[in-house]
């Protein structure tokens, strides 16, 4: 049956037919692929390292650079200087000014009252007076006037005596609220 009229439809002899499969190779492409990647990302990120190693380089040696200019006296003394101030700001705003409550008693004195002793203690928040006035009218005007100031709390009118002059003569204790009357406005 191999040859009839003349035609062979069959080889005599027998080979082996190779059927090409697409995708046979996928498996290898994918491997060759991958690795491939993984070079191209191992080298990237080696060459991004070694950028970095070198910027870091480059930073140490302008930090070295600086700390050589650096003058560490007088930073030291700066430093010194601002613990000073500080220092002397806490001060201020805890200073007490008497001139401040001083000007507040002689703008509430009354024309015709007369200081014969003004004492007080820096620690206490009050003070004593001994003086003179005409009458009690005066007398009453200046205590009127100590009670209107918001910055004392109370007045005490020890005794009041009438001297040969005609005068009066009187005590008083004024307790004062230390953070309006001692306060600079």
């Amino acid at each position: 049956m191999a040859d009839r009229g003349g035609l062979q439809l069959l080889p005599e002899t027998r080979k082996r037919i190779d059927i090409k499969i697409p995708g046979e190779n996928r498996l290898i492409s994918i491997g060759i692929t991958l690795l491939v990647l993984v070079a191209v990302l191992y080298g990237g990120l080696w060459w991004y390292s070694e950028s970095l190693t070198t910027r870091i380089g480059d930073a140490d040696t302008q930090i070295l650079a600086l700390e050589k200019q650096r003058n560490k006296e007088a930073e030291q003394n700066l430093i010194t200087l601002s613990k000073q101030i500080d220092i002397t700001n806490q001060i201020l705003n805890k200073h007490a000014y008497w001139s401040a409550g001083l000007s507040r008693i002689e703008s509430a004195l009354q024309n015709n009252v007369q200081f014969k002793s003004f004492s007080a203690v820096s620690g206490e928040e009050g003070f004593q007076i001994r003086a003179l006035s005409d009458t009690y009218a005066t007398l009453a005007k200046q205590i009127a006037a100590f009670i209107a100031d918001d910055a004392i709390k109370d007045i005490t009118l020890d005794g009041v005596n009438t001297l040969t002059s005609g005068k009066l003569d009187f005590n008083a204790k004024i307790t004062f609220d230390k953070a309006k009357f001692l306060k600079n406005q």
